[in-house]
């Protein structure tokens, strides 16, 4: 009776929250609502508990922005124990007070930024495919469109995918069928685009961007890429910046620089960046704090990426401090934006407008359903077409099976990140806030700094390259890093690939030197121009029918500068810019480079993937067999390790084994050498292993015997021989518990100290 009326009342707490977040819902945007007295009973689960709070957080702030950012704090940024901890068993005014100073911290204490709206001006039809043709190299590098997609099919209205749908007819649960569908370019642009080659466009393709090594190459060109109608660059100077060169007076003084995080490399140089910056302070009280000139910031499009937890400074992690115990401050690591992103595409055909929105159900990335969350929304300019939701949550894995709609939302998650940074840069009012991206894609940088071009605003960029840890930094911002600090800028250098690739060599055999002067050097069939150099960079001068365009000897100088940053030894690095010397030009040297460097890394992953196989305790044979099977390329690191895992949980799952499995992983075998005694024993136990599955043999074929006998006695009315065959199953049954506890002894003995391995059995009381 007792737990049925505790169900009764948990139903009708349920119904009462329901009900209040029903009649809060027509209240959105009105002014706060009557405040409510009561409490949100002690509960173990998230669930009910966000159920109580979203008409709470709607009495606190009139911001509907703030509204979703708090519940999709509590709902999915916050670890879920976090929220029940914090809000469970705590009075509506206690709750009240809690969400009152998250609002305070979140929309001023830790806000930065403006509110991310613009609209680009897209009139220019070249621009237009231009951005077209960005999204075709993302979703090309992505693999959510076939490589073999040529981008005049991608231009069209339509396109032929392989979608996975729901197969009611067959016992598979799905089928990936074909479907003519919507084009991305449509999904985005409301119609279908011509698609020509732009100046833009055949720069990215002379470079190799839609090569094999498509990532790198436009990496190691983006100021190449990115030109202005003058032909100089949109990247004029850059500063190489390693880990170590990072300290807290990088800036001049009062600056900081807040940095919009995609995506880290394997060494989280850019988390690792920041933390170099802290510094201390004397608060007003006299105690000493803490504080750093660098700060991740935090936008609605990085929750919606999801990618989001996997950065050490996450939104995720960042809960602990900002989710803290009851009548404590909430505190951050990180800096904030709520405000939802608004961006217009304004085109010759029409405007096309990108938007988040926050629902109480949206679609997830496998097709089911879950209350609350942001989502993106697109109205493109074609007004017959209607406004298409996407989902916030869409892997790789699942868009490259997905709609077109599955795959433009993939695209979103990193597009939205870059517009959201170029609006903070062209709002920023703050003279000494400094804002930018901070990301190692080289897809996501392409589109970034086309955008950045389109809103007439600086590229402020953070791009971590190698693992080094070193970044190349580009921007005005540049401007307000510390003269006083090691770090200088440099101008950087712009190829004209289309002539660098046809004439890849010099007819004399020899890089010609000399003075800086201005003018064009004949060597051979090449000529270098020399540009104007100054302390705010490059400029380009000349004609366009120059091979490279560059500064007097700049080649060699940035040359050696990107061979010391993959991290050359002295004789590696000058035997390469020998080659160069000797006529090898720069994308040929850059690619023998990063063959020695895949191979070096080859090596070392080798021997750490032996290092880690060894300490899972596989045997030789195993470790071998694995270790060749990576050297074949068949396969990658993470493959060879689940295959591990896989050996060691069958070992686990045998008996038998599993006692000398437990001191294998534990790793107490592995610290100890390897003796002839434990030779022995290992000896002993793989004998009474054998004996014990000849006995298991023997008892299934006595089990058949015996079933074959009680048919037999059935048929004949013999019961002797039924008897005969039973008692021969009980003696194998017999036979086979012997030979466990043998194995059994013999594994205790081998695990008890002071106990000699070849001991005999001790032998039971109760032992026939």
């Amino acid at each position: 009776m007792a737990l049925r009326s505790v169900g009764v009342s948990a139903s009708m707490y349920q119904n009462q929250l329901n009900q209040l977040t029903r009649m809060e819902k027509s209240k959105r945007g009105n002014t706060p609502p009557k405040r409510t007295n009561g409490a949100i009973p002690k509960l173990k689960t998230k669930g009910p508990i966000i159920n109580a709070l979203v008409p709470l957080i709607r009495q606190v702030t009139n911001d509907i922005d703030l509204q979703y950012f708090l519940i999709s704090l509590y709902d999915d940024t916050s670890n879920d124990q976090y929220t029940v901890d914090l809000f469970s068993g705590q009075t509506h005014e206690q709750v009240r007070d809690i969400i009152q100073a998250h609002a305070m911290m979140f929309s001023k204490t830790f806000y930065r930024g403006s509110v991310p709206n613009l609209s680009f001006d897209l009139t220019n039809n070249d621009n237009v495919v231009n951005l077209a043709y960005i999204m075709y190299l993302d979703m090309r590098h992505d693999e959510t469109i076939n490589k073999s997609l040529s981008f005049d099919d991608f231009c069209k209205a339509e396109m032929n995918v392989r979608v996975k749908v729901k197969n009611k007819n067959t016992v598979n649960k799905t089928q990936t069928v074909n479907k003519t569908q919507k084009s991305p370019v449509f999904i985005l642009f409301g119609k279908a685009i011509t698609p020509i080659e732009t100046s833009f466009i055949k720069r990215i393709r002379d470079l190799g961007g839609e090569g094999d090594n498509a990532e790198l190459a436009i990496k190691n060109n983006l100021p190449s890429i990115h030109l202005k109608p003058d032909e100089t660059s949109y990247l004029p100077i850059y500063k190489q910046i390693n880990i170590d060169q990072i300290k807290s007076n990088i800036l001049k003084e009062g600056h900081n620089l807040f940095m919009g995080i995609d995506q880290e490399d394997e060494k989280a140089t850019v988390t690792l960046n920041i933390s170099k910056t802290k510094y201390e302070f004397k608060k007003n009280n006299g105690s000493v704090g803490t504080a750093k000139i660098f700060y991740p910031l935090v936008s609605v499009a990085n929750l919606m990426d999801p990618g989001k937890n996997m950065l050490i400074e996450s939104a995720k992690e960042n809960t602990k401090y900002s989710m803290q115990a009851k009548g404590t401050l909430p505190l951050s690591r990180l800096t904030w934006n709520y405000k939802q992103p608004k961006f217009e595409f304004k085109m010759s055909h029409g405007t096309t407008e990108l938007s988040t929105s926050y629902r109480d159900e949206v679609k997830t990335g496998n097709g089911n359903k879950k209350k609350r969350g942001y989502e993106y929304t697109i109205n493109n300019a074609n007004t017959n077409d209607a406004e298409r939701i996407l989902s916030s949550t869409m892997s790789k894995a699942k868009a490259k099976v997905g709609t077109t709609n599955d795959r433009v939302a993939k695209f979103m998650g990193d597009f939205m990140q870059a517009l959201t940074m170029v609006a903070h840069i062209k709002h920023n009012t703050v003279t000494k806030y400094n804002y930018c991206l901070a990301t190692g894609d080289a897809m996501l940088c392409n589109s970034f700094i086309f955008m950045c071009s389109i809103a007439k605003v600086s590229p402020n960029l953070w791009m971590p390259i190698s693992k080094q840890q070193t970044s190349l930094v580009y921007g005005n911002m540049l401007n307000n890093f510390n003269p006083n600090s090691n770090i200088k800028s440099a101008p950087t250098e712009v190829l004209n690939a289309n002539k660098v690739r046809r004439t890849p060599n010099r007819s004399n055999g020899n890089r010609s030197t000399g003075t800086r002067s201005t003018g064009t050097r004949s060597t051979g069939t090449r000529s270098i121009v020399n540009g104007v150099s100054g302390s705010g960079g490059s400029t380009v001068g000349g004609n366009n029918n120059n091979n490279e365009i560059r500064s007097p000897n700049r080649g060699r100088t940035m040359l050696n500068q990107r061979l010391r940053a993959k991290g050359f030894n002295n004789a590696n690095r000058i035997a390469l810019l020998k080659n160069y010397n000797k006529g090898m030009n720069v994308n040929n040297v850059i690619n023998k480079a990063n063959a020695i460097v895949s191979i070096k890394k080859k090596a070392e992953n080798k021997k750490n993937l032996n290092q880690r196989l060894r300490a899972k305790g596989l045997n030789n044979a195993n470790r071998i067999a694995l270790l060749n099977n990576y050297n074949k390329g068949t396969m990658n690191v993470n493959k060879v390790i689940t295959k591990a895992n896989q050996i060691i949980n069958n070992k686990r799952s045998n008996p038998a084994e599993m006692n000398l499995g437990a001191a294998i992983m534990s790793g107490e075998g592995m610290k100890r050498q390897r003796n002839n005694t434990e030779n022995n024993r290992n000896a002993v136990i793989a004998k009474l292993q054998a004996q014990l599955a000849r006995a298991q043999a023997a008892l299934v074929e006595s089990t058949q015997a015996a079933n074959a006998a009680a048919r037999n006695a059935r048929n004949a009315r013999n019961a002797s021989n039924a008897q005969a065959a039973k008692n021969a199953a009980n003696e194998a049954n017999a036979k086979v518990k012997r030979q466990e506890r043998a194995l059994k002894q013999l594994q205790t003995n081998a695990s008890l100290a002071g106990v000699s391995p070849n001991q005999g059995l001790r032998k039971s009381k109760r032992q026939k």
